[in-house]
């Protein structure tokens, strides 16, 4: 009887293990985290440049394409009147492909053109159509002067 019990136990751990593993892997998460390449970024940018005037003022931004040291698909760059935010333009919740680069509309949000995702362009916070509530990966900006410093 007791080497039944424990037979039955142990069948009963290895089903269980079976059944956590299967809920573990059909996680749709598992497709996206691990496709978003995690690029280091070191880059500098002077706020008196024509070229970057709309960071003086708050809720200015900018879109940069990459250039080599603002990550794959290049950087969002946003004055909000406290600072900045600083957005990687890959969607957060997409592999990169054709359509995965966030772009800024009607001034007011990110969105992902592959399926219409949205954030608000101020905070990063999720407008709609996000999976799992992502938001896409910000980076360090600090501004001495007039130069802005990002980093990651």
């Amino acid at each position: 009887m007791k080497h039944l019990f424990r037979l039955n136990f142990f069948k009963f751990l290895l089903i269980g293990s079976i059944f956590l593993s299967i809920c573990i892997s059909c996680n749709d998460d598992d497709t996206t985290v691990n496709c978003i390449p995690n690029v280091s970024i070191a880059a500098q940018y002077n706020l008196s440049l024509p070229s970057f005037s709309n960071l003086n003022y708050p809720n200015g931004y900018v879109v940069l394409a990459p250039d080599g040291t603002n990550g794959n698909q290049g950087i969002i760059i946003v004055n909000t009147g406290n600072g900045f935010l600083v957005f990687d333009r890959n969607a957060p919740h997409r592999c990169p492909g054709n359509n995965t680069t966030l772009q800024v509309q009607d001034e007011m949000k990110i969105v992902c053109p592959a399926d219409g995702a949205e954030w608000a362009l101020r905070n990063g916070q999720p407008l709609n159509n996000i999976t799992n509530g992502r938001t896409p990966r910000r980076f360090y900006a600090t501004l001495n002067a007039h130069i802005l410093t990002i980093t990651y």
